[in-house]
């Protein structure tokens, strides 16, 4: 009877670690390019070193960017992007908080490319905005790789840009979210 006992439980403890299955990875690649003329990479950055975890069952969400790993070409456009604009000493992180509308985990056990929506909203430079935009995953061998595209205003987030450099900016600055989760 104690054997039955024991295997029930841990069967039932195996079930619940299926279903409350979370991802977590810090393989998440941000990048973006606010010039005006997108040929030219002048201004654009990068970040490799987003973190961000997935939780299965609920399709949740969630991505943080510490703004201090963004690296530019210019050694003097990083300190004024860490110092002028985003005063990342007083705000150090992006984050993203939200959902995956129309993600299904049974999409991570097939190869494939499965289009769905994010939702939720992102901080940025000490102000929240509501967020929507659709996603791509791409289920391939043990990783799922979620790539976005979407575009924020500097203003919406309270970010000043001086007049000499907003000529060459574009209104809406284009982002690009790569972010790989390693699959059990």
């Amino acid at each position: 009877m104690k054997k039955i006992s024991l295997l029930v439980l841990v069967f039932i403890l195996f079930v619940n670690l299926i279903i409350a299955q979370t991802y977590k990875t810090r393989d998440a690649n941000i990048f973006f390019n606010p010039n005006k003329d997108q040929s030219h990479k002048d201004y654009a950055s990068a970040s490799k070193e987003g973190t961000a975890v997935l939780k299965v069952e609920t399709s949740e969400v969630a991505l943080l960017v510490p703004m201090k790993t963004f690296h530019f070409n210019n050694a003097l456009l990083e300190e004024h992007f860490n110092e002028n604009y985003l005063h990342t000493n007083k705000f150090p992180n992006a984050t993203f908080k939200g959902k995956l509308i129309g993600f299904k985990k049974e999409q991570l056990a097939k190869d494939g490319i499965y289009d769905m929506t994010s939702e939720g909203q992102v901080s940025l430079h000490g102000v929240t905005h509501d967020f929507k935009a659709p996603v791509k995953m791409e289920v391939k061998g043990k990783v799922a790789t979620f790539m976005c595209f979407f575009k924020i205003k500097a203003e919406d987030y309270n970010i000043d840009i001086p007049g000499l450099v907003k000529p060459k900016l574009s209104d809406e600055t284009p982002i690009e979210a790569n972010i790989k989760f390693q699959l059990n």
